[in-house]
């Protein structure tokens, strides 16, 4: 399992070399995106990731620094098909899930590509789902979602809008954790994981470091993605404060950031 980080910044300004969140997970020759910041597809492809290996798409929130990047992702399915005539073979009659907690987002994003090149005719369907609490593929990799309080609670017979989730292949467990409100949110389905993501675009890393800590839950290594300026203004020194508590169970992520498991 190799997990890549394409983008490691939280909805701050433009910041220099950083750009939104999107992690990619490759498991048994297929690839799945978390979330899909601005620059997702063009890092995707210029990593030499097989985008046509895609087998599904979750997005936490529909927050732009999370979502942004998901209508360039998808055109360029449709365009990859257009230049190689085996790619079009690969495609063809395929499915891809994307799982979203808003369905009105995505038909948005469908009526953007309606408006690109060819009117967005392909040999592939999208398969929209809209996310629930509960697993959402056992497909090579399994991905289970749990609702998180980073947009709040909903109103009675509202949905919940914003989720954290876990994903198991290979023997192996990652929490991704999206944007959330508190780690106690998180901690139940934390046990024995092998990585933890946890952004720190409301977080201080350390401060977390010791939550996890005391928490006393069985975990292996914590991964942050998703940097705020509190931690981009002072990396080193964030970073610094965060292994004084885990040491070098922790990790500060860039875009390009490579992990393999």
């Amino acid at each position: 399992m190799i997990l890549h980080v394409l983008g490691s910044c939280s909805g701050t300004e433009p910041y220099p070399d950083r750009h939104h969140t999107s992690v990619t997970l490759e498991t048994g020759g297929s690839l799945y995106f978390f979330d899909a910041g601005e620059n997702c597809c063009h890092a995707s492809y210029n990593l030499g990731l097989d985008q046509l290996a895609t087998e599904g798409i979750f997005i936490s929130h529909t927050h732009m620094d999370h979502v942004g990047g998901l209508p360039h992702l998808l055109w360029n399915l449709r365009k990859l098909c257009t230049i190689a005539p085996e790619n079009l073979e690969r495609m063809r009659g395929r499915k891809i899930p994307v799982y979203i907690p808003d369905l009105d987002v995505f038909e948005g994003i469908c009526k953007m590509l309606l408006g690109s090149e060819g009117h967005y005719e392909t040999v592939f369907e999208l398969e929209p789902h809209l996310i629930a609490d509960g697993m959402l593929c056992e497909n090579g990799l399994k991905v289970e979602a749990f609702h998180n309080l980073h947009l709040g609670t909903p109103a009675p017979g509202e949905a919940w809008k914003s989720f954290s989730f876990t994903a198991e292949a290979e023997g192996k467990k990652i929490l991704y954790s999206g944007d959330f409100g508190e780690l106690p949110e998180l901690l139940p389905h934390a046990h024995h994981a092998d990585l933890i993501f946890l952004e720190t675009g409301h977080h201080r890393a350390y401060i977390l470091c010791q939550e996890l800590l005391d928490s006393g839950i069985d975990f292996g290594k914590v991964v942050f993605y998703h940097h705020g300026v509190e931690i981009l203004r002072d990396y080193e020194g964030e970073l610094a404060l965060a292994k004084q508590v885990l040491g070098d169970r922790v990790l500060f992520t860039n875009d390009g950031s490579r992990i393999e498991l």
